[in-house]
């Protein structure tokens, strides 16, 4: 190994350890063992981690300011811009309706939604998705804290020894397991499945690696971390709304791990297969 690469993985173990030691520490003492924390501040503080880490691994390692991907050219880019807003809201009513022919076929959607909303029906959901996304907005510090960490430092990090794709996966692995306190308490997949916490810790890395290929996408074309900072925040806000909305609470409980992977997994699955298809087909174009 070269003394570049050498210098690369001590960055990166350093990176990942400044972003686990808080995390855990935190998520251990904090925990309300039903998949949440008790303390306030620790829970609107752990995602701002990674970017400290990205910080002070700089700093300890001597590195310098290096591509920092945080140019952000709104007009060059604003197709992807409006693709980070709003394909979680996309991807939320995919995952609506794969819940509701998997899981939940019993339950009348427009039905239990009118009940959820007092009569109010569709209007109701409209109103709660805008209200979410302007409440997004101070929220987006969140989703800069962790976007700067996993997509500004750690993927590029990874691409000097591996070419993307096992790079993204490797970033997802590192991401999934980051979540591992609050999943061994059941977050995202609940504690009701065969194998709990360990399938879902696992199940968490497996639907990181395509979310990793997709937001490390949106930052590697943009050149700025910010559109999948965005898309970050609004994944965390306000794609399960039709979800929460339209899927009895039984269908999730009961299914709480396949919730969990198809909520987080599937549409990342869908578009970074078809990603990867489109660029290996426009490659060979040019190589024609």
């Amino acid at each position: 190994m070269s003394d570049e690469k050498k210098i690369t993985v001590r960055r990166i173990a350093i990176f990942t350890l400044l972003c686990y030691l808080p995390n855990y520490i935190l998520e251990i003492a904090f925990a309300d063992h039903k998949g949440g924390l008790t303390s306030a501040a620790a829970s609107q503080t752990v995602m701002l981690y990674p970017a400290i880490a990205n910080i002070l691994t700089r700093i300890i390692t001597k590195e310098g300011k290096g591509e920092h991907y945080l140019k952000a050219d709104l007009k060059k880019h604003k197709g992807i811009c409006l693709a980070a807003a709003f394909f979680p809201l996309i991807a939320g009513i995919i995952n609506l309706f794969a819940m509701h022919f998997l899981f939940d076929k019993s339950t009348d959607m427009a039905k239990l939604l009118d009940t959820n909303t007092e009569g109010k029906g569709v209007s109701m959901l409209l109103a709660v998705i805008c209200l979410t996304y302007l409440q997004d907005i101070p929220l987006l510090l969140l989703g800069f804290g962790e976007e700067y960490g996993w997509r500004a430092y750690l993927t590029p990090k990874l691409e000097k020894l591996m070419p993307r794709l096992p790079a993204c996966c490797v970033t997802g692995i590192i991401w999934g397991l980051w979540h591992a306190p609050l999943i061994r308490y059941g977050y995202d997949f609940g504690r009701g499945y065969a194998g709990f916490p360990y399938v879902g810790i696992i199940a968490m890395c497996i639907v990181c690696m395509p979310l990793s290929y997709v937001l490390t996408y949106m930052t590697e074309k943009t050149k700025s971390v910010i559109p999948a900072a965005v898309c970050h925040t609004v994944i965390d806000s306000v794609m399960n709304l039709p979800l929460a909305f339209m899927i009895s609470k039984d269908a999730v409980e009961k299914h709480s791990l396949w919730a969990g992977i198809i909520i987080l997994g599937l549409v990342p699955t869908v578009i970074a297969v078809c990603t990867m298809i489109i660029e290996k087909a426009k490659q060979s174009n040019s190589a024609d």
